[in-house]
C-alpha cells in the first residue's frame, strides 16, 4: 500500500492518543486534588478543589441551557464555518449569553443571578460608604488591611478601586442592587468571547477562530463569568488586547494609532480593576510579536500611563494599594491556605473550568506542534502566554484557590485550543463540555 494512503490514518491515531492522554492527565489531577485534600487539613475550599458546596438544584434554567446546548452541538460546528464573520460574532455572543443565563437559572433567579452579588463580602455591601467617606480614592488604601477600623469587604479591599467604582456608578444612575448588578455583569462579561474571536482574526488565524467559536460559547467557565465581577475583568482585558491586535492589522496609521491608544487605556483600566491582570501582559505582547510590529507600544503606553496618572492625581497609587492587599491577604485567608496543596491543585480547578475539550485540545496542539513543521497558529502562542501568566500567579503564592473566577481573563485564551482536536470529534467534545458544565451547575452551589 502506498505511503500516502497510510500516513493519514497513522496521524489520526496519534492525534486521538494525544487528546485522550491530555484528558487523562487532567482528570487524574482533579481526582487527586479531591481525594488527597484531607491530608492537608482545611484547605479552605468547601468542595475541594472548587470553592463550592454540594447542593443539587434543578431550576427552570436547566431546560433553557439544554435547548441551547442541543442546538449548538448539532449546528454550531457547521454554522461556524459558513456564517458571515459578523453574524458569527453575534451568534457566538448570543449563544454564550443565553447558555450562561440558563446555567445560572438552574438555581432560580434569586439563587443564580441576585445572590452572588448580595454576598456580604461583595462590592455592593460597601456601596453606602462611598457617599460618606469624603474623597474616596485618596482614602481607599487606608481601609484595605484588616487592622484598619471599618476595613473594606473582601472584594473591595482585594481589588483596585475601579471595580468598586463601577458598581457605585451603576447605583448612582439608578441601576443599583444585586439584580441589576448581576444582569449587567453577565451582559458585559459574555462579550469577552467575541473579543477573542476578533483578536484571532486580526492575527490572521480566522480558521482557528471559526472552529473555536462553538467552544467559546459552550465553555464551562461561563458558570463563573455570568455571576462574578471577574467576568467584567475578562471582557475589558480581552477587548483591550483585541484593540491592540486590530491596531497592528490596520493599514491606516491614524486609525491604527487610535486603536493602539484605546488598547492602552483599556489595559490601564483593567489594571485598576484587578491587580493580577498585570500578568496578562505576555498575551498583549504576543499579539505584537506575532505580527512583528512594535510601533503600537508607544500610543498604548501613553494610554496606560494616562489612566495611572489620573488615579494618582485623585489620590490612589497602584503600587501602594497592591502592597496593602498582600498584607491583607496574609493577615487573613491567604495564610491559612497551604501553598503545597494549591501550587498544583490550582491546575485541577483550571481543568474543571475550561472543560475536557480544552484539555484534549492541549494534547492535540502539542502533538501537532511537534509533528508538523511550519507556522504555529497564533492561538497556540496566545494560550501559551496565558498559561505563563497563570503559572506565575501560582508560583508566587498569590493565587491559592478561587481561580475558577480569578483566572477567567486568562482561561478565555486557552479555550480556542479545543479547535486543535480532530474536526470529526468536535461535536463529541462539545457534548463533553456541556456535560461538565451542566453537572457543575446542577450539583454545586458556587461562591460566586
Amino acid at each position: 500500500m502506498p505511503a500516502a494512503l497510510t500516513r493519514q490514518p497513522v496521524r489520526h491515531c496519534w492525534s486521538v492518543r494525544a487528546e485522550v492522554t491530555a484528558l487523562g492527565i487532567g482528570a487524574a489531577v482533579v481526582l487527586v486534588a479531591f481525594v488527597t485534600e484531607p491530608l492537608w487539613g482545611d484547605v479552605h475550599a468547601r468542595f475541594p478543589p472548587l470553592s463550592a458546596s454540594l447542593a443539587p438544584a434543578f431550576g427552570p434554567g436547566l431546560l433553557l441551557a439544554a435547548a441551547v446546548a442541543v442546538a449548538a452541538i448539532g449546528y454550531g460546528p457547521r454554522l461556524a464555518l459558513v456564517l458571515s464573520w459578523r453574524r458569527l460574532l453575534w451568534v457566538t455572543w448570543a449563544t454564550g449569553l443565553v447558555w450562561g443565563f440558563g446555567l445560572a437559572l438552574v438555581r432560580g433567579w434569586s439563587g443564580g443571578i441576585v445572590e452572588p452579588l448580595r454576598n456580604p463580602a461583595e462590592y455592593l455591601a460597601d456601596i453606602d460608604r462611598a457617599a460618606n467617606m469624603g474623597p474616596l480614592l485618596s482614602n481607599f488604601t487606608d481601609y484595605i488591611v484588616y487592622s484598619a477600623p471599618e476595613h473594606w469587604t473582601s472584594q473591595v479591599a482585594g481589588h483596585p478601586p475601579l471595580s468598586f467604582l463601577f458598581y457605585v456608578g451603576l447605583d448612582r444612575i439608578g441601576l443599583g442592587g444585586p439584580a441589576w448588578g448581576g444582569v449587567i455583569t453577565a451582559l458585559i462579561g459574555s462579550t469577552g468571547i467575541v473579543a477573542v474571536l476578533v483578536t484571532l482574526r486580526a492575527l490572521r488565524d480566522q480558521s482557528t477562530a471559526r472552529r473555536a467559536a462553538p467552544f467559546l460559547a459552550l465553555t464551562p467557565a461561563v458558570i463563573w463569568t455570568v455571576v462574578s465581577a471577574d467576568g467584567i475583568f475578562l471582557a475589558l482585558s480581552a477587548w483591550s488586547i483585541a484593540l491592540g491586535a486590530l491596531a497592528v492589522a490596520h493599514r491606516g496609521r491614524a486609525r491604527a494609532t487610535a486603536l493602539a491608544l484605546g488598547a492602552g487605556i483599556g489595559l490601564g483600566a483593567a489594571l485598576f480593576m484587578s491587580y493580577g491582570l498585570v500578568l496578562l501582559l505576555p498575551v498583549a505582547v504576543a499579539t505584537l510579536v506575532l505580527r512583528r510590529s512594535w510601533w503600537p507600544v508607544v500610543p498604548a503606553a501613553i494610554g496606560a500611563i494616562a489612566v495611572t496618572l489620573a488615579f494618582a492625581a485623585a489620590g490612589f497609587w497602584w503600587f501602594e494599594g497592591q502592597s496593602a492587599v498582600v498584607v491583607r491577604y496574609y493577615e487573613g485567608i491567604g495564610a491559612r491556605r497551604p501553598y503545597s496543596y494549591w501550587v498544583w491543585a490550582n491546575a485541577a480547578v483550571l481543568a474543571i473550568a475550561v472543560g475536557p475539550a480544552v484539555l484534549a485540545g492541549i494534547g492535540a496542539a502539542v502533538h501537532r506542534t511537534r509533528q508538523v513543521r511550519g507556522r504555529v497558529p497564533p492561538a497556540y502562542w496566545l494560550a501559551a502566554a496565558a498559561l505563563f501568566g497563570m503559572l506565575a500567579a501560582t508560583l508566587s503564592g498569590l493565587s491559592k484557590s478561587e481561580v475558577e473566577r480569578i483566572w477567567l481573563p486568562f482561561m478565555v485564551w486557552l479555550i480556542p485550543l479545543a479547535a486543535a482536536a480532530g474536526p470529526e470529534r468536535h461535536r463529541a467534545w462539545l457534548a463533553a463540555q456541556v456535560v461538565t458544565a451542566t453537572t457543575v451547575a446542577i450539583l454545586m452551589d458556587t461562591s460566586w
